[in-house]
């Protein structure tokens, strides 16, 4: 039994339950700090629904986070999450591109990274 991550009805990555609840649990505290919303809607204590506009927002909120913080502990665990995040995106239907140099190191991990999440 696992998580299940929705948009739109299409299911965007169906993580085990441990992996799901970190996933929550850091984007909610991740959120938190940020003072804004997830996106992430429960609907079960193990399934979300993602409100797209909203996550997209999120997730953007995350990318700027990650390449404005020197901090490399910082870094590191905003990574995870923005990365996961990114993947969900694209497999929503949002299609984003690295705007600049920096940015690049993230995307040209997302296609490895996505293989490891199961939809």
């Amino acid at each position: 039994m696992g998580y299940i991550f929705d948009i739109d009805d299409e299911t965007v990555w169906s993580p085990s339950l441990r992996a799901g609840a970190l996933y929550v649990g850091l984007a909610e505290a991740m959120a938190r700090s940020m003072k804004r919303p997830t996106g992430l809607k429960a609907v079960a204590e193990d399934m979300y629904d993602i409100d797209l506009p909203t996550f997209n927002e999120f997730t953007g909120a995350l990318l700027e986070e990650y390449f404005s913080s020197n901090h490399a502990v910082i870094r590191e665990m905003l990574r995870g999450v923005l990365l996961a995040s990114l993947v969900m995106l694209q497999r929503g239907g949002v299609r984003s591109v690295p705007e600049n140099k920096e940015q690049e190191s993230i995307w040209s991990t997302l296609h490895d990274f996505a293989l490891s999440m199961p939809t």
